[in-house]
């Protein structure tokens, strides 16, 4: 609405200079009647005082040559006049100019002044709204960039984390001169689990983003799975507690690669920072929607290990939790004591369809 209003009283360029002229020749015309008959009263006047009288030649050449001076007179108000209006909106394609030379310097980061109602005003807010829009194009840019090597660096430590396990198990099996056949074969299944995980998440990291959601009947029977795998990993270095007694049972809809990335970041920021000799704490709370699905809460809580070196952290597992947890609407909070860790993962698990 307000740009039609603003078109509907846009004037031309070639209309205000024409208006310019009008102006220019009626003020140069006003100052020639006023010098002309001025000057030709004046003289009358003078010469009546003086006691001269002109024969008709002579007053005949005195109004020509009056006419001329008025005439020499008027034309220069007339420039001068025209020239000036006209200047000023030659400035303001100059300073047009000097504002695009601007805009490029600081690479779009500047705008132009608005000046008039014509056509150079126009232009300079086109010319503004483009440098606006290639502002945000480049920012829009800039953020999918910085998002894409965000999810790149994510989804390659997840990859690491299901090989380091990977290895761990095969040097137990290399390791381990005396095992029954029962454990062989769950050390294999663990294998085979991680090797999936791996797979699933290589085809994510080559261009399949977006969530897998799969039907789950008993969510309660998933989180004991992931929660058992979790124990796995640690099981060797750390005491374990799993707390389940607050989790109910109820269908939804869940990436479960999703969720073993969760569980595998826990045990892996335990494996890095825990202290061996304090345990630790895995606690999975979940309640029933009233329309099906429901919500979940992972809580993981160990003691900070101070002695011998410490690994270098860039918080790239934590962001991985962080945005599987906003892709379910929740929330991942870190709390750190000076001895105590804890994170705290809440999800909302949608209903099936």
């Amino acid at each position: 609405m307000q740009t039609e209003k603003r078109e509907e009283k846009r004037r031309t360029l070639a209309g205000e200079i024409l208006e310019f002229l009008l102006v220019a020749l009626a003020v140069a015309a006003f100052t020639f009647c006023f010098l002309y008959f001025t000057s030709q009263s004046l003289a009358e006047t003078y010469l009546t005082d003086l006691g001269v009288f002109l024969s008709e030649g002579q007053q005949r050449v005195l109004w020509v040559w009056l006419r001329s001076l008025c005439l020499m007179a008027a034309a220069a108000v007339f420039l001068v006049l025209f020239l000036f209006m006209l200047g000023q909106r030659i400035a303001y394609l100059l300073k047009i100019i000097r504002g695009v030379d601007a805009l490029q310097a600081s690479r779009m980061d500047a705008a132009i002044p608005l000046e008039g109602n014509d056509e150079l005003t126009e232009l300079a807010e086109r010319i503004n709204y483009l440098a606006v829009s290639e502002r945000e194009l480049t920012g829009r840019e800039q953020r999918l960039r910085e998002e894409r090597d965000a999810w790149i660096r994510s989804l390659s430590h997840d990859i690491r984390t299901p090989l380091t396990s990977m290895i761990s198990y095969t040097q137990l099996l290399e390791s381990r001169t005396e095992l029954s056949e029962e454990e062989v074969r769950s050390y294999i299944r663990l294998v085979q689990a991680k090797s999936e995980q791996i797979r699933e998440l290589t085809d994510r990291l080559l261009g399949r983003e977006k969530q897998n959601l799969e039907k789950v009947e008993h969510m309660k029977f998933l989180m004991e799975q992931l929660a058992a795998e979790w124990e796995e990993i640690l099981e060797e270095r750390f005491v374990c507690r799993v707390d389940l007694s607050g989790l109910e049972d109820f269908s939804g809809l869940a990436d479960i690669y999703g969720f073993r990335r969760i569980f595998d970041n826990l045990a892996s920021n335990a494996e890095k920072y825990a202290l061996p000799e304090e345990a630790v704490e895995l606690r999975i709370t979940g309640e029933k929607g009233d329309e099906a699905g429901g919500t979940l809460t992972v809580c993981q809580k160990n003691q900070i290990r101070r002695t011998g070196p410490s690994p270098e952290s860039r918080g790239i597992g934590l962001e991985s939790i962080r945005r599987i947890a906003a892709e379910y609407g929740g929330t991942a909070e870190v709390r750190c004591g000076d001895r105590e860790f804890e994170v705290e993962i809440v999800m909302k698990i949608p209903a099936c369809l």
